[in-house]
């Protein structure tokens, strides 16, 4: 404890002492014109002339700082709708452009030019307008949390045009304030930054210069002015969509369902905006990635939702939200077996939950105040149970109506830091039933951007069954970080009565972990390296209840970028033998696990060329143990013309004489382990094809294979150690398969607007007869019933402004 102490006052007399930062902020003023420039991507009006551009821009990479490689001149101006920007990127050698033609929101690996612009000037929010020489847009929301974050999902409508000529290659914008959020001000000086990526040198640069030794880009920003006496547009939009799926699975007969909606956008101030959801759809989205999982936690699968996804980021604050939960399989789904009559079954359970509604309210006052709410709604679901004798069908409630809701405050300070408050809130209707988590999380930088200290709080607050269970955690985190040496000292405490899981994803609570880190940046070519980053971590864990060692791991982390554009990364440590108290699933017991060393490989080619290898391998020993992990990972990816982009993917895992958890008593007085060998194989098949920067088609095959061989069964010790049970007679050997396609024709005929027909096919099986060939193991999966989903979406963008505008023509 006096060395912690030691070590924290160390820090803080750091960060009293850090140095004021030398200011190299860049300011080009905007130049206002009188009528709409014309997108065209040929830069002859006058207003040319007359402005001054942006000019000298700068390495980020390979030579952070220098001038960049190929010159670049960028104009802004303004009128009462819009902000433009014209510019010229040169380039001594135009046929050397790398020009590839993909579907919206995907640069790939084509050159690309982009506009960050922070209209509140915070350092916290920025919006992004990038686009690559085939004219292909992307908008980027870029967000200031614990690091800076990218948020691809957000999307804007806004024009765009661009040329290749002998000189290089020209772009032209309008972006609509309609697009942004911005004060009313009588002179506006606004955050922006520009970035151009010259792929054949893989060389990113920037106009106002991004120090690589520090951690974030969006405070490292220059100024946009010149912007005077306008005012936020209304904005509102509505988009109406229609679609209809047809659906089937094996010798059923095919139905068809219509589904309607709509989504609507609304300023309901200068900053701030309502975005709502009725009946919405999500028939069209990826499908997940699912997994054979024999762990204590659950899976964790990402947000694929544009709605969740986009203008979210407030809502993550203290991490106790998780959009997944709304709209997702019943909550009191594994309770429909506890209400089961002699001779009665589950026939059907619902995999998820209909929501008929969801709404939200974001934005950021000019004092810097940031509000977030979201609110959705969900109608009741039952499960369908049946009589095996006569054939008759009831049903019971596995979840009533029920509302999710989110308020999130959080309030900008000095130096890009920020202070926030965040609750979520799960209630039923008819059910005495309630989950409500409070939160708050802080960051506290330094003048120079060198030294924080940031952290957070949350308390849960849950009813269920007449019980009142209330929890807490708690994180401290002090780091350092700019320049070549950072470091970061973590602490993290969380009881074992917090449950933030209605609403969020907490992978385990009832643990406490600290941490320390040490990392070396060097970002300047050297001898064969164009680049090398290096991580040494350290963590101590203990249970929280009893106050007992959990584990010690040490690691190594390093990657580098060679000369040749080739990149490695690899990373290796040890584990220390530990007592494992989650996978006995019963309070209080644990499982002593070996201590192991492991070791990770991963190689890639040279990513600017038409084909691209890569390959991984890892492998972890444990001491005193028989077991053994070994995987390999390969794929390649061919960009084949302008157009079509291919790639496949291996993934072999395997562990031999793993033990783990098979079941318990009633009483919980006795547990038992199997030793089991894990053994598995994934194959992704991606394609990707566009047929011009508005029409697109996408692809994705997958199928997943892993079993489960049990070879014995142990009786778990109160000692954490294993005895031998020859008795046990159940068979837990599992075989699980999951083959996904996913493919989709995607036609933005208007801005905003979009019609996208979808095919959809999922075959999932899990038995305990295990397949020893892979191939006899395919030809199993295809044979089974699968469910089919072909689906027309049409999606119509209406803006009030345009509307108004053609009205008062």
């Amino acid at each position: 404890m006096k060395k912690l102490l030691i070590l924290i006052l160390s820090f803080f007399l750091a960060l009293s002492y850090a140095a004021n930062p030398v200011d190299t902020t860049k300011r080009v003023e905007a130049h206002l014109i009188e009528k709409p420039l014309k997108i065209d991507a040929v830069l002859d009006e006058d207003c040319y002339k007359q402005a001054v551009p942006a000019t000298d821009f700068l390495q980020l990479m390979p030579f952070n700082g220098k001038p960049s490689m190929q010159p670049t001149k960028v104009w802004f101006f303004y009128d009462q709708t819009a902000v433009y920007l014209g510019a010229m990127l040169y380039d001594s050698a135009p046929d050397s452009i790398y020009n590839y033609v993909t579907e919206r929101d995907n640069i790939g690996m084509s050159d690309y030019f982009g506009v960050y612009l922070d209209p509140y000037n915070q350092g916290q929010l920025a919006y992004g307008f990038f686009i690559n020489p085939a004219g292909v847009q992307t908008d980027i929301k870029a967000i200031k949390k614990e690091h800076d974050n990218e948020d691809g999902s957000w999307d804007a409508v806004w024009e765009s045009k661009t040329r290749i000529t002998d000189k290089g290659w020209i772009v032209e914008m309008k972006i609509p304030y309609s697009a942004l959020r911005f004060p009313e001000h009588n002179t506006a000086d606004w955050g922006m930054n520009m970035f151009r990526r010259i792929r054949r040198f893989d060389s990113n640069n920037s106009w106002n210069f991004v120090d690589r030794n520090v951690s974030g880009f969006i405070h490292q920003q220059g100024r946009l002015g010149g912007i005077q006496d306008i005012k936020p547009p209304v904005r509102l939009s509505f988009s109406p969509y229609a679609a209809t799926y047809l659906e089937f699975s094996g010798s059923e007969k095919p139905h068809f369902l219509y589904k309607g909606g709509l989504d609507l956008k609304y300023g309901l101030s200068e900053s701030h905006t309502l975005d709502m959801m009725v009946i919405p759809d999500f028939g069209q989205v990826q499908s997940d990635d699912q997994e054979l999982n024999l762990s204590p936690y659950e899976l964790y699968f990402d947000e694929r939702r544009q709605f969740f996804n986009e203008g979210t980021e407030l809502f993550q604050r203290a991490d106790i939200f998780y959009s997944r939960r709304i709209g997702a399989a019943p909550i009191f789904g594994d309770k429909a077996g506890d209400v089961l009559k002699e001779n009665e079954v589950v026939n059907s359970l619902p995999t998820e939950t209909q929501l008929v509604n969801a709404t939200k309210i974001t934005g950021r006052s000019p004092k810097g105040l940031a509000v977030g709410v979201l609110n959705a709604m969900s109608l009741p679901s039952d499960a369908e149970i049946r009589d095996t004798i006569t054939g008759g069908t009831r049903k019971t409630r596995v979840q009533p109506f029920t509302n999710y809701n989110v308020v999130v405050l959080d309030q900008s300070l000095k130096n890009n830091s920020y202070i926030s408050f965040i609750n979520t809130n799960v209630s039923m209707g008819g059910n005495p039933f309630y989950a409500n988590v409070s939160g708050t999380q802080f960051l506290i930088r330094d003048k120079s951007k060198t030294y924080a200290v940031q952290g957070s709080a949350a308390v849960s607050n849950r009813l269920e069954d007449g019980k009142t269970q209330t929890g807490f955690k708690a994180k401290l985190q002090l780091e350092k970080n700019s320049g070549k040496w950072q470091y970061t000292l973590l602490q993290k405490v969380i009881d074992n009565k917090f449950n933030p899981n209605d609403l969020g994803y907490l992978r385990r609570n009832n643990e406490v972990h600290t941490e320390l880190m040490l990392q070396r940046n060097i970002i300047e070519p050297f001898w064969i390296f164009r680049e090398m980053f290096t991580q040494t971590w350290y963590f101590h864990s203990r249970i929280y209840d009893p106050f007992v060692p959990a584990g010690n791991e040490w690691g190594i982390y390093n990657s580098e970028q060679f000369k040749n554009y080739y990149y490695m990364e690899w990373n290796t440590g040890y584990n220390f033998k530990h007592n494992d108290y989650y996978e006995p699933r019963v309070d209080g017991r644990y499982f002593t696990e070996a201590g192991h060393a492991w070791f990770n490989l991963f190689l890639r080619t040279d990513n600017r060329k038409t084909f691209t290898f890569w390959g991984s391998i890892s492998n972890s020993r444990y001491i005193k143990s028989d077991k053994r992990e070994m995987g390999y990972d390969a794929g390649v990816n061919l960009k084949a013309g302008k157009r079509l982009n291919l790639e496949y993917e291996l993934e072999v895992n395997n562990i031999w004489n793993d033990r783990g958890y098979v079941g318990q008593s009633e009483d919980e007085s006795s547990v038992w382990f199997g030793r089991r060998d894990v053994a598995e194989i994934t194959n992704t098949l991606s394609a990707s094809y566009a047929f011009n920067n508005e029409l697109s088609m996408r692809f994705r095959a997958r199928h997943y294979w892993s079993c489960a061989n049990y070879l014995d069964y142990y009786l778990l010790n109160t000692d954490g150690s294993l005895s031998a049970d020859p008795s046990y007679s159940d068979n837990e050997d599992v075989n699980f398969n999951v083959f996904n396609i996913d493919m989709s024709l995607r036609w933005v005929f208007a801005p905003g607007s979009e019609m996208s027909l979808a095919w959809k096919l999922n075959s999932l099986d899990i038995c305990d007869d295990l397949m020893k060939s892979y191939f006899s193991n395919l030809d199993h999966t295809l044979s089974l019933s699968q469910t089919n989903s072909i689906s027309l979406k049409v999606l119509y963008y209406i803006d009030y402004n345009t509307l108004a505008k053609k009205h008062y023509n």
